[in-house]
């Protein structure tokens, strides 16, 4: 069973770019802070803007390459945004909203 989560950046313009992640939701934040370290808030938005065509992430993984994750295999696109980044998206629980301009990374449950 999955721990259902969300992954957003927000934007300097106070958008949100996010994706629904079906895995590990509950454990993601070592795996941003890791890709963080690594690549820009940049990549990540462009990663994230990737899944949104294949309905999410199945999990936070990269395997070192910024432009590759876990994508779900959905024929439609999944979009979350600022307008509905607080809705119940498949009951995912914990919501990962890094802040584009500086990385900080706000955690929320519920």
């Amino acid at each position: 069973m999955g721990t259902h989560g969300q992954l957003g950046v927000k934007m300097p313009d106070n958008k949100i770019v996010g994706c629904y992640v079906h895995y590990d939701g509950d454990s993601m934040r070592p795996r941003i802070e890791d890709y963080l370290s690594k690549y820009t808030t940049t990549d990540l938005t462009l990663l994230i803007a990737q899944s949104q065509s294949s309905g999410g992430m199945r999990g936070f993984n990269y395997d070192d390459d910024p432009k590759v994750a876990d994508f779900l295999d959905d024929d439609e696109e999944y979009i979350i945004d600022e307008s509905n980044w607080k809705e119940d998206h498949f009951g995912a629980r914990y919501r990962y909203l890094v802040d584009y301009q500086t990385g900080d990374i706000q955690k929320r449950t519920g």
